[in-house]
């Protein structure tokens, strides 16, 4: 996800254009994510609402897309899906936290 180089042991694609360069660093942050987010399951004893695992995805997918336009250049697909995926990100954290403050603890 980080590294310059694209094709990897880690994961098993031969991407040759820029546009499968950025399709393999977006996969590869959701991949991270996930990965984060299975440990963090199996090992917290809190409850973990959606909202926060799809904003954690979320925020890796940008970061790997961050580090896609440095490494393999700027494509108009790769810059419109990082502005929606910022877009998306902004949305999910104010709602979440507008809800947050909706809650009534008192059930």
């Amino acid at each position: 996800m980080i590294s310059p180089d694209v094709n990897t042991i880690f994961l098993p694609i031969s991407a040759d254009t820029v546009q499968e360069a950025h399709f393999c660093r977006t996969y590869a942050g959701l991949v991270a994510a996930v990965g984060y987010l299975a440990m963090r399951f199996l090992y917290s004893s809190s409850k973990v609402q959606i909202g926060t695992v799809v904003l954690y995805i979320t925020t890796v997918m940008i970061i790997s897309k961050i580090f896609s336009f440095i490494y393999d250049g700027y494509t108009t697909i790769a810059i419109v899906t990082f502005f929606v995926a910022i877009a998306f990100a902004i949305g999910l954290y104010t709602l979440q936290k507008s809800r947050k403050n909706e809650l009534d603890y008192n059930l």
